[in-house]
């Protein structure tokens, strides 16, 4: 569900504020990344990516983010330059995130 310009993304509590809030970066990053995607044969991918922006936020915000090395190692196999188009997919929503939370 859209709410105006940002989705609205809902997560279960954590007992940690870190991880909740971590959870939630990446969550909101698959709305703003795959909100039009129904198809599953990408779904590792797309969990990559969602992980990774949520690693940069994270970094950011000074969160621990040693939780995400596990979806990061996935990128092992894949073709350089499918590597270099999911960065810039995934540097362009960390930064669409990181403005959202500076403002």
């Amino acid at each position: 569900m859209a709410t105006g310009r940002y989705p609205r993304v809902e997560v279960r509590d954590r007992e940690n504020d870190a991880d909740l809030a971590r959870t939630l970066i990446h969550e909101y990053a698959h709305a703003l990344l795959h909100f039009d995607i129904d198809d599953d044969t990408e779904r590792s991918k797309r969990e990559v990516e969602a992980e990774a922006v949520a690693y940069v936020v994270g970094r950011y915000c000074g969160l621990d983010t040693s939780g995400s090395a596990f979806y990061l190692a996935a990128w092992e196999s894949d073709d350089p330059k499918i590597v270099r188009e999911r960065l810039s997919r995934i540097s362009r929503t960390a930064q669409e995130i990181i403005e959202v939370l500076e403002d």
